[in-house]
């Protein structure tokens, strides 16, 4: 068959917006996300959080049959809408949180605006908001958030003059951070609280909710971890505010290794979140995904006379139909493993992290590799399968490499070097020969060990009393590491 026509799709989910609900795997996130049971995904990198924010996307119209209505904080693909933040952060978490409220009070009224119904106490935040600046007659989230960063910065500057005796003709649209006194009441004044309560209130009154969707936040604030944290901590303190509103939500998605980032110094607003869920999978839910995406290939289909449906209704009928696909195992042998459960070990990270961005991207690339045999005439496919066993190792080549280069080192610059140290080494490493490695004492070499492990970089296990460091499979091609210990 032309193998030219069979793909397992983009690995990045903005890239596949049209076609993912085609065969996204409906998993117990999803449902509970879809019921607005959660506030908080939390996954590693490539566990699919983008998948299901772009599928609320894709959902608006069905959602909106229920009286919900979806603003995304960000731009799906690009440049992020935060870019320009570092070039005069907020200097402190309250400025953050000041520019976070008055962001979702934009977003919400322009939203109202657009779909002509902004009205009532709506209309009241709405002039506000004019009469400081935050909103023009064409807006985008770009010029919104800008505008929301300038005016947090003046409004922190106002408030902290005289403990806020310097607000009054010092800012235009009479909108304070904190709670005005009885006298700046009456001339009008009103906390960024209470516009949001009047945005709440106002949705209640006319039957609709606001789904204010917060993702891509791994790369919105990646200039610095400081300001990272800064404006992560005060989304979760603003996400806590909002949280007793029934008109306005936040759903916000964000990789795990962010969050236990952001905490690990404490973080008082952690335990008070329970709207939350992590997304995790296991070796069959994985195969399912593999298998839906593979019976969207009208070809395949075709070449084993199957239906979709008949498959993905029975998990055994779907292993069958990947190892038509694929040979039964690729070291043949009594000990060795299928081939499924082979190609996880060598995707899978030091935190047994099996994400399905690299999963999606080994299959695509087995698919280029037996395309390439193919070219010269080096057939070596078995009956009934597309794939020979050495087009999938040979796929974990460039796999190792992406993972490598584009999130290792990309997410990861500062560990380069003690990563590189590695390079025609071994895979397994005591304190000892990590010290020998680093050219570097015991204390220093425990220090950046206990680093690339937090990482995933290091499988950390226990062996007669000492720590054993183990370097996972998805990184050794890449750097030529060696089977076996070093000590």
């Amino acid at each position: 068959m032309n193998l030219e026509e069979i793909t397992f799709g983009d690995q990045v989910a903005e890239n596949e917006a049209n076609a993912l609900s085609k065969y996204f795997v409906e998993t117990h996130v999803w449902k509970r996300l879809l019921k607005g049971e959660v506030d908080v995904v939390f996954g590693s990198k490539g566990a699919g959080k983008s998948a299901l924010y772009t599928l609320l996307l894709d959902k608006k119209d069905s959602l909106y049959e229920r009286n919900i209505f979806l603003i995304s904080a960000e731009k799906p693909t690009g440049k992020t809408v935060f870019s320009d933040i570092s070039s005069e952060p907020p200097t402190e978490e309250n400025e953050f949180i000041a520019l976070w409220k008055v962001y979702f009070c934009q977003l919400i009224v322009d939203w109202l605006i657009q779909n002509k119904i902004c009205n009532g106490s709506a209309k009241t935040v709405k002039d506000k908001l004019v009469e400081a600046g935050l909103l023009e007659e064409e807006n985008t989230i770009k010029r919104l958030l800008t505008s929301a960063k300038h005016f947090a910065k003046q409004l922190m500057r106002i408030e902290g003059i005289e403990g806020g005796f310097g607000i009054e003709g010092g800012i235009t649209g009479k909108i304070t951070f904190h709670t005005p006194n009885q006298e700046l009441k009456a001339k009008g004044y009103s906390s960024v609280d209470d516009l949001l309560d009047m945005l709440n209130e106002y949705l209640c009154e006319i039957g609709k909710t606001a789904w204010i969707l917060c993702d891509r936040l791994d790369v919105a604030f990646d200039q610095s971890i400081q300001l990272e944290k800064n404006a992560l901590r005060a989304l979760f303190k603003v996400y806590r505010d909002i949280e007793e509103y029934a008109s306005i939500r936040l759903k916000i998605f964000l990789r795990d290794d962010i969050w236990n980032r952001i905490t690990q110094e404490g973080f008082r607003e952690a335990s008070h979140i329970t709207r939350d869920i992590t997304i995790s999978w296991n070796s069959r839910s994985l195969l399912n995904l593999i298998v839906s995406r593979a019976l969207q290939n009208p070809s395949l289909l075709e070449q084993y006379d199957v239906s979709s449906g008949e498959i993905l209704a029975d998990y055994d009928k779907q292993k069958e139909f990947y190892y038509k696909m694929l040979p039964h195992q690729v070291d043949v042998g009594e000990r060795q493993s299928e081939t499924f459960e082979w190609i996880l070990s060598r995707i899978r990270d030091g935190l047994n992290s099996t994400p399905p961005r690299e999963l999606i991207h080994y299959y695509n690339e087995i698919i280029s590799q037996e395309i390439s045999e193919q070219d010269i005439a080096n057939n070596n496919v078995e009956d009934p399968n597309i794939i020979s066993r050495s087009a999938i190792k040979n796929a974990v080549h460039e796999v190792s490499k992406a993972r490598v280069l584009k999130t290792l080192f990309a997410e990861y610059p500062e560990f380069k070097e003690d990563v590189l140290a590695f390079e025609n080494k071994k895979a397994e490493h005591n304190l000892e020969t990590l010290c020998s490695v680093w050219g570097c004492d015991s204390s220093i070499a425990l220090t950046k060990a206990s680093k690339l492990s937090e990482i995933g970089f290091f499988e950390l296990k226990t062996a007669k009393d000492e720590k054993v460091y183990k370097i996972p499979f998805i990184y050794r091609f890449y750097l030529n590491v060696i089977q076996g210990k070093a000590y």
